[in-house]
């Protein structure tokens, strides 16, 4: 009779272990089935942004070689006007040194143009009095 009651016992045991055995496995498919819907729609996501990704990386390289090119044609540019401004400061340079030399010179010219107008004006009054 105790053994009958052993195995009755077991049985039991068994068929109550079973079924949460059962119930565990059936919750893990459902946690399995929602762990695969997820990663499918992350999938997708993934791919878009991906395909985004590649789609930005080739527009900022376009931008960058454009930048280099405007950056080269700004050098020639900065390059022409450094040049201009040695050339300019050679002529300014060359007319001080000029003006010095004919410094003198360049005075009695001045005083005889001077001069030559003060006649002018007095024979202008002279003439109109």
């Amino acid at each position: 009779m105790i053994i009958t009651i052993s195995v009755a016992v077991i049985a039991v045991v068994f068929v109550v272990l079973s079924i949460f055995l059962i119930r565990t496995l059936i919750a893990v498919r459902q946690v399995m089935l929602n762990l695969d819907q997820t990663v499918n729609g992350l999938k997708e996501k993934v791919e878009t942004t991906v395909e985004e990704t590649r789609l930005t990386l080739q527009e900022t390289r376009l931008l960058v070689e454009d930048v280099r090119e405007k950056s080269r044609k700004a050098d020639a540019v900065v390059n022409s006007l450094t040049e201009v401004g040695k050339s300019l400061e050679q002529v300014s340079s060359s007319i001080n040194r000029t003006v010095s030399a004919n410094q003198e010179r360049l005075g009695n010219v001045v005083a005889l143009v001077g001069a030559g107008i003060d006649l002018v004006k007095r024979w202008r009054s002279d003439r109109n009095s």
